[in-house]
């Protein structure tokens, strides 16, 4: 489907771990903007997790940027590596609860046990919207932390990276655990996509087809039949680099 509308807030993947809700008022909020769709309508609220080019560029930032947007970003990548390209960013640490204009914000913890997705240099979300208590995950693994996450109306998580570190049936598992309303699988290359063409050297490349591996989560459905929890897969909206 190309979006999912739970209540008052729609919601659509546009690819990666970029997600767009909207509110009915028209409140827009973006996660790791780094993928779009065509005229992409302005946030009101920019989330990012990480400092990984597959999570936070500037310039996806600023497209979808306005004079009232506020970004939240999570402090440690922002300091260390973003600080001299994101402007007016309200920083967050794990724990910290920050409130904005509809919403409300806490840092939660997101790492994996190997590879590059470190304890203390990214963050998950755990947002208060339009009536909605939401999970966004970040790049993270099945951690204890997140056990203790409780009334989840919807998890938009992680299920691939590029060396399976994130492994999906892994993820779905602890998901199933969680037992949120709705689970929205986020953070995979849809197996329609065209391969990627390496254009430059392979530390500089921006394209997010790169990060994470092929996987189609209707997989996934057996694990959650009869859960409880609804598996909602999204129509990626936006579209890779030329």
């Amino acid at each position: 489907m190309e979006h999912f509308d739970l209540d008052s807030v729609r919601y659509e993947w546009l690819g990666q771990s970029t997600v767009r809700m909207t509110s009915r008022e028209g409140f827009t909020v973006y996660t790791d903007p780094v993928i779009f769709d065509e005229a992409p309508r302005p946030a009101d609220l920019v989330l990012v997790t990480h400092h990984h080019v597959d999570h936070c560029l500037p310039e996806g930032v600023e497209r979808v940027r306005g004079e009232r947007t506020r970004v939240v970003a999570f402090r440690e990548s922002y300091l260390n590596y973003c600080v001299m390209d994101i402007k007016k960013v309200r920083t967050i640490r794990i724990g910290e609860t920050i409130e904005t204009r509809e919403t409300r914000i806490t840092g939660l913890p997101s790492y994996t046990e190997r590879g590059f997705h470190i304890r203390g240099e990214g963050c998950g979300f755990l947002m208060e919207f339009s009536g909605q208590r939401i999970y966004f995950s970040g790049d993270t693994g099945p951690i204890r932390e997140m056990e203790e996450l409780e009334d989840i109306d919807v998890a938009m998580v992680s299920v691939c990276d590029n060396i399976e570190a994130i492994r999906p049936l892994e993820v779905a598992g602890w998901v199933k655990k969680m037992a949120p309303r709705f689970f929205i699988p986020i953070h995979y290359t849809p197996p329609e996509a065209k391969e990627p063409v390496l254009k430059e050297d392979m530390f500089a490349t921006k394209d997010p087809r790169f990060f994470t591996s092929r996987y189609n989560p209707q997989e996934l459905v057996p694990i959650f039949e009869g859960s409880g929890t609804g598996l909602v897969v999204l129509k990626m909206l936006g579209s890779y680099p030329d």
